[in-house]
C-alpha cells in the first residue's frame, strides 16, 4: 500500500457531507462523489459525470470520537482508492483483511493524505478528492492505471495512531523469567537498558521475558503488530532504535522517530516463523525482551543482540491477494 501511497519508495507492507450506510440520498455530496456502506466495510464509490473538484476536497462521513491524528504518527487504516477518470478501484485494504499503517503528516504518503487525514478523529471515516498536483503529480503511477492528471477517490477508515511517547497502558512486573539484562525507565519512552558485565548470547533464544504486563488482549498467531522497539548486542552497545529519527537513503526520505508495524507474529502464510512468534499469547500493552536468532553484519561478523518491545496494538496479518 505504500507502494502506492508514497512519494518515495519506502520499506514494504501499503488513503460536505454525502450518503452511506442506508441513506439513500441520489445527489451527490459537494465532492462530487456518493459513498454507500459503514466504517469498516468496504465502500462502494460512485461520483457525478463530468470533471473532478481541482482542489483538494476533504469530507467525515462518519466523525469517530477517538482522539485526533497528529502529525509524526502512525496512522492505521483501511481505505479505497478508486480513480475518477474510469473508476477504477487500483487498491483497497478490505480485501486483504486487516488494515495498513504509515506515518501521516511527514512526506510519507502522498500530499492529500497527509493535509486531509491529519486532524481528523480516530473512528472517523473520511472522503478524500485528491489531485494530481496533491497525489502523483505529473508522474502518474503506472503500475496502479494512475494517469499524470488522475484524480484519486478515497475512502479511509481511521483504526488507530500511536506516537513514541504513547504511554503503553500496562503494570511493571517481576521479569517473567530471571536475566542479566535490567530494563528500566517509564512506558512512554525509550527504555533503559542494562546488560551485566559478563552476559553471554543463549545458545538459542528464549522465551520472551515480561517486564510490564499490557491490560489488552492477547496477541494471536498471525498478527501484525504496532510496536516500538530498541535493539542492543549482548556487550551493552545498542544497534537500533525506533526512537531515533531515520537519516534520508538513496531510496526514500528522511523520516522523524515513529513506532513501526514490521512486527510480524508467526505462522506467516506460507507457515514461515519467525523471530517474535513467541510473543503470541502476551497481552497488547506489554514491554518484553525478546532474544533475537545470531545473525551477520555488513562485514560478515555474528551479531547477537536482543530487542526490548512495546506492544502498541495487533491486527491480523494481512491476506496475500497478488496485488
Amino acid at each position: 500500500m505504500r507502494k502506492l501511497l508514497s512519494l518515495v519508495v519506502v520499506a514494504a507492507l501499503g488513503s460536505s457531507l454525502v450518503a452511506c450506510g442506508s441513506d439513500k440520498k441520489s445527489e451527490f455530496d459537494a465532492a462530487g462523489v456518493k459513498v454507500t456502506s459503514d466504517f469498516g466495510q468496504k465502500p462502494t464509490i460512485t461520483h457525478r459525470e463530468g470533471d473532478p473538484d481541482k482542489q483538494l476536497v476533504t469530507e467525515v462521513l462518519k466523525e469517530g470520537d477517538g482522539p485526533v491524528v497528529k502529525k509524526g504518527e502512525l496512522l492505521t487504516a483501511n481505505y479505497l482508492g478508486q480513480i475518477w477518470r474510469d473508476g477504477k478501484v487500483f487498491d483497497n485494504s478490505y480485501d486483504r483483511g486487516a488494515p495498513s499503517s504509515f506515518p501521516i503528516g511527514v512526506g510519507g504518503v502522498i500530499a492529500g493524505w497527509d493535509e486531509g487525514l491529519v486532524g481528523k478523529k480516530i473512528g472517523s471515516r473520511v472522503l478524500l478528492s485528491i489531485p494530481s498536483d496533491k497525489g502523483y503529480k505529473s508522474e502518474g503511477n503506472s503500475q496502479a492505471g494512475i494517469k499524470g492528471d488522475d484524480t484519486l477517490i478515497f475512502v479511509v477508515d481511521l483504526v488507530a495512531a500511536a506516537a513514541n511517547d504513547t504511554p503503553l497502558d500496562a503494570t511493571p512486573v517481576t521479569p517473567s523469567t530471571p536475566t542479566k539484562i535490567k530494563v528500566t525507565g517509564p512506558l512512554n519512552a525509550e527504555p533503559k537498558v542494562t546488560v551485566a558485565a559478563g552476559t553471554k548470547p543463549p545458545a538459542k533464544p528464549g522465551k520472551p521475558v515480561v517486564f510490564a504486563l499490557g491490560k489488552g488482549k492477547p496477541i494471536e498467531k498471525s498478527s501484525q503488530l504496532i510496536g516500538r522497539y530498541v535493539v542492543y548486542d549482548y556487550t551493552g552497545k545498542k544497534q537500533a532504535s525506533t526512537w531515533d529519527a531515520q537519516p534520508a537513503t538513496a531510496q526514500s526520505a528522511a523520516q522523524p522517530a515513529a513506532p513501526t508495524d514490521q512486527l510480524q507474529v508467526g505462522p506467516g502464510p506460507n507457515g514461515q516463523t519467525g523471530a517474535l512468534d513467541g510473543l503470541a499469547g502476551i497481552p497488547i500493552g506489554s514491554r518484553v525482551l525478546v532474544e533475537l536468532p545470531a545473525s551477520k553484519d555488513q562485514a560478515g561478523k555474528t551479531v547477537n543482540a536482543f530487542a526490548v518491545i512495546d506492544i502498541l496494538n495487533a491486527f491480523p496479518a494481512p491476506k496475500q491477494t497478488g496485488q
